[in-house]
């Protein structure tokens, strides 16, 4: 009887591992960590902060890092995900032919100037 009562225990922490370990997996090898629309919107948005404040370092870093935590990813997953991009022409090239045309639909609502 003792032997059920040990076998019982292992037997679903067993699972609880399994299952946790291809949470850990699945999340580990997603291959895009920010999806494309996101990635472009903060790309926009951190080359208008870019022009806007090029002569005022702190606003700059404080102005990007609130577009980050919007979006609510890291820069360093921002530039990962580029770097992703930039390796792949015809992704790199789509991806910024979407940022223009992003770019330019801020300008026609008068969000930019």
């Amino acid at each position: 009887m003792k032997r059920k009562f040990y076998l019982k225990p292992a037997r679903k922490n067993n699972i609880v591992l399994i299952f946790l370990s291809l949470i850990v997996v699945y999340s580990g090898c997603s291959k895009e960590k920010i999806p494309e629309e996101t990635l472009i919107k903060v790309y926009v948005e951190n080359v208008i902060i870019e022009e806007t404040y090029s002569t005022n370092s702190d606003s700059l870093m404080t102005h990007r890092n609130i577009v980050f935590s919007r979006y609510k990813i890291t820069e360093k997953d921002f530039q990962d995900e580029l770097n992703r991009y930039a390796g792949n022409k015809t992704k790199w090239e789509s991806f910024f032919k979407k940022a223009n045309d992003y770019l330019n639909d801020l300008k026609k609502s008068n969000a930019i100037n």
